[in-house]
């Protein structure tokens, strides 16, 4: 190139006196971890409103870009906010001379390579992630990735074939603990420390950005309430708006796995999956009436056939009450009139008897509601989960509302629905609980049943007989 570039000159002219122009302190931690060859190959940028996420974003993947040829992508949920958010501010910082080509019905701008080569970045929507099974990249960019699933994160770590970096970056907003948190705070799902050591989370907070306009931070922080402070400014992923199940708390209703008594009646909610994983939970029900989830069945791309063995297998030493299952699977499949209902009854033992659940979303997630709502006089729930459920554990704190447009809400009878993602062991659990569980029968000789001739037994017997007289007889006069 016949022009050099000042890498700090990409970042906006200061608005406030005083202020030198480049990155700001964590900005620059993100962009060294993703320059350095033997940094993170994940890294994550979580940073609170005027954070500077998408320009530092847009700046990493610009520079790889001109260092090292090859095909990069910079993708967003969906187009919309991509074309107007994401590609703006990436035409905006980026030097013209720069520019070989934008071809805007494709979606690419093509740059010019420090070798003299060039270089393609892929502007891609990743609301369906399988269009980008065929890509070879050099490294990928999620903006906003607490919008986009997973399912995307996993598809485009597989798509880093390309010859140079090889990394993946994202930035985002807080948005709890979701799979995000999981894998760059967490990182429970890792077994290795090596594993562990490939994703790295920096956190910027609002407050640093001494670029925005004066006073913009200090009225969010005298106005808005603590929860979206530690939300949007202070970027804190133990705070987030919309949760379905706001009142979970990991501290309150998971506990460590006990012996489940023999009396406690137990049921199972389910709902079917294939290409999406059919979820089974086991309940059981003590006698107040408290529901403790405390086994899971959670797998894909697995038969009918195949999830009643294991269902079966894993209940075969249990009485269980019945399995309520997500009505849908009644729906007959093509022109053999069958439906899975047929197949889930032809394959599942007598013993574990099979009934329709009752699906009505909003009454179902008050009724689960109620049960993780603390009682005033009991101070405890109805509701608890044993550590060992993890994919209920997972889905449960990422289960959230769908956001709603101001269209939307503005909309007559508009009806307020959970976000269909990773929504099926929550699923299950509503069919359980909607299966409205009553507690079992107490027999009050329980606890005497061992030893009958104590005189414990006998009082408690003669308590029996007084408060369970036998029948009259109708001749005992004549």
């Amino acid at each position: 190139m016949s022009k050099t570039i000042n890498l700090a000159n990409l970042f906006p002219e200061p608005q406030n006196p005083g202020v030198s122009r480049g990155p700001l302190p964590r900005q620059l931690d993100f962009l060294n971890a993703a320059l350095a060859p033997n940094s993170p190959k994940y890294i994550r940028y979580l940073g609170g409103i005027g954070s500077g996420k998408t320009m530092i974003g847009c700046i990493t993947m610009l520079t790889l870009a001109v260092i090292h040829e090859g095909d990069y992508l910079i993708g967003r949920q969906f187009y919309p906010e991509l074309r107007d958010t994401t590609l703006k501010t990436f035409l905006e910082l980026c030097p013209p001379e720069l520019i070989v080509e934008h071809r805007v019905a494709d979606a690419i701008v093509v740059v010019r390579n420090a070798k003299g080569t060039k270089s393609n970045i892929l502007f891609r929507a990743l609301e369906d992630p399988d269009k980008l099974r065929s890509l070879n990249l050099n490294a990928f960019y999620i903006d906003e990735s607490c919008q986009t699933s997973e399912a995307a994160f996993l598809l485009l770590q597989g798509r880093l074939r390309g010859r140079h970096v090889r990394k993946g970056f994202l930035t985002t907003n807080s948005d709890g603990r979701s799979w995000g948190w999981r894998y760059f705070v967490q990182k429970a799902m890792f077994k290795d420390e090596d594993s562990k050591k490939l994703f790295m989370d920096i956190r910027a907070p609002s407050t640093e950005n001494v670029h925005l306009p004066d006073g913009y931070v200090d009225t969010m922080l005298k106005t808005w309430s603590q929860e979206r402070i530690d939300r949007e400014i202070n970027a804190d992923e133990d705070s987030f708006e919309g949760a379905v199940y706001s009142e979970f708390r990991r501290d309150t209703h998971v506990i460590k796995p006990f012996k489940i008594p023999d009396d406690w009646k137990r049921i199972i909610g389910a709902d079917h999956g294939f290409r999406n994983p059919a979820a089974f939970l086991w309940g059981a029900i003590d006698y107040d009436g408290n529901v403790y989830v405390y086994k899971e069945y959670y797998e894909k791309e697995k038969l009918i056939q195949e999830i009643c063995k294991d269902v079966a297998n894993l209940s075969k030493d249990e009485t269980i009450d019945g399995i309520w299952i997500d009505p849908s699977i009644k729906a007959t499949r093509g022109q053999t009139g069958l439906s899975d209902w047929v197949t889930y009854c032809d394959h599942l033992p007598k013993k574990l008897p099979l009934y329709v659940a009752n699906n009505d979303v909003t009454p179902g997630i008050d009724r689960v509601k109620s049960y993780l709502k603390i009682n005033e006089k009991t101070k405890r729930p109805m509701l608890y989960i044993f550590d060992t459920c993890h994919a209920l554990l997972d889905e449960i704190g990422e289960y959230r509302w769908d956001p709603m447009s101001e269209v939307r809400s503005n909309t007559n009878n508009f009806k307020e629905q959970p976000r269909k993602y990773k929504d099926h062991a929550v699923d299950a659990l509503r069919y359980m609980v909607m299966s409205r569980p009553d507690a079992p029968k107490v027999d009050p000789l329980r606890d005497f049943k061992n030893s009958w001739n104590t005189p414990q037994s006998q009082i408690a017997q003669e308590l029996h007989k007084i408060k369970n007289p036998p029948p009259k007889d109708p001749f005992q006069d004549f």
